[in-house]
């Protein structure tokens, strides 16, 4: 009787996580794909692990007060803080906007990724904003 019980959990887990790994996938394959331009970045933090901390362009230094934004979205998908096009509204929480801020990466990787120039994003049909990779100048994945 335990272990008809210990296998009926386990198949039970397996299709709660291979349901999740399907929606999750389902939602990125529907999610609008968006370029941001990255500001100067800051550099990897060595107690913490291999990644960086990303700005985006607009949020400069001009930004006292973290207030909900409305971004424009090019012919190109790349965000900017004016222009014309689709409309994409950013929250902010917590002194920060709710894109991602930080990109990790395998160790030993970091070079690779210093040039990069935009930052793919791709936008859930619930206004979450998942961070998919870092582009160079001419849109090519690092």
């Amino acid at each position: 009787m335990r272990a008809k019980l210990f296998f009926l959990c386990a198949c039970l887990l397996c299709g709660i996580l291979a349901g999740y790994a399907w929606n999750t996938q389902r939602a990125l394959s529907d999610a609008q794909v968006v370029y941001f331009k990255i500001a100067p970045v800051d550099p990897r933090a060595l107690l913490s692990g291999d990644y960086m901390t990303l700005a985006y362009d607009f949020e400069g230094n001009s930004w006292t007060e973290k207030k909900d934004i409305t971004l424009f979205v090019d012919e190109r998908n790349v965000v900017a803080l004016q222009g014309q096009g689709r409309t994409l509204k950013i929250k902010a929480s917590g002194g920060r906007y709710r894109v991602p801020h930080q990109f990790y990466f395998q160790e030993g990787t970091g070079k690779k990724y210093e040039n990069a120039v935009y930052a793919r994003a791709a936008v859930l049909v619930n206004g979450s904003i998942l961070l998919t990779g870092l582009m160079d100048g001419n849109f090519n994945l690092l």
